[in-house]
């Protein structure tokens, strides 16, 4: 039976399946900043690797690295509105925590049914600070940071580290998350049961064989299980 279920953070307990590349896309169009999506990109990557490589990022709280990450993506498209930069940071940070007090919830709930909880993210250091600022750390038996363990997905090695600081046996855990090649992928690998969040909009699976639950919503997720239960155990 499946004792321990671990979740990606960033696109998966922040949201619902939607890439913060997606995200960021969607609301420089909303607010009139018609860019081709390669640029998007190009500014989103470069704020990305800055991230993971700043000390002060390795200690922020959701709102500073959204502001710090927002100010490099303009910075990388020389843009200077300021308007445009606050509507980045509120627009992105609203939705995230309205998804974070959900799966909160959600979190407890499973929990209380007796799973073992526990996050494994490419991180930049502050994973747990985030975990502990969505309020998701009272309900998490491990926190697996990439930057603080030297280890990345999607290199199995981080879901058997994760394993094994729950208790070893990755056949008994479930790992669910919104990429397939980062999460899916290599913890199927590992010999982890699979949830794959596709979102809402509809996203061709590389390989359903290596999918165990597949999850339009991560509210989804304990229904999910329970009509799973006989194919999980």
């Amino acid at each position: 039976m499946i004792r321990a279920i671990v979740f990606d953070l960033g696109g998966t307990l922040d949201g619902d399946g939607l890439h913060w590349l997606d995200r960021f896309a969607a609301l420089y169009e909303n607010f009139g900043v018609r860019l081709p999506r390669e640029i998007v990109r190009g500014a989103f990557d470069q704020a990305e690797r800055r991230s993971s490589l700043d000390e002060n990022i390795s200690s922020s709280n959701f709102a500073e690295m959204i502001g710090q990450h927002v100010q490099w993506q303009l910075a990388h498209l020389g843009l200077t509105d300021r308007r445009l930069e606050q509507n980045l940071i509120e627009g992105f940070i609203a939705p995230a925590r309205q998804a974070a007090a959900a799966n909160a919830q959600l979190l407890a709930d499973l929990v209380a049914r007796g799973f073992q909880l526990g996050v494994v993210s490419n991180g930049c250091g502050n994973v747990a600070k985030l975990c502990a600022d969505f309020g998701y750390t009272p309900f998490l038996s491990v926190i697996v940071d990439s930057r603080r363990v030297g280890l990345f997905k999607p290199d199995p090695a981080i879901f058997l580290y994760a394993a094994k600081k729950l208790g070893g046996d990755p056949g008994t855990m479930m790992m669910v998350g919104d990429s397939f090649d980062r999460d899916v992928l290599p913890a199927k690998k590992v010999g982890m049961k699979t949830a794959w969040l596709e979102g809402t909009a509809s996203r061709e699976c590389p390989d359903q064989s290596l999918v165990d639950l597949r999850l339009r919503r991560l509210a989804d997720l304990p229904a999910a299980l329970s009509a799973a239960s006989l194919a999980l155990a």
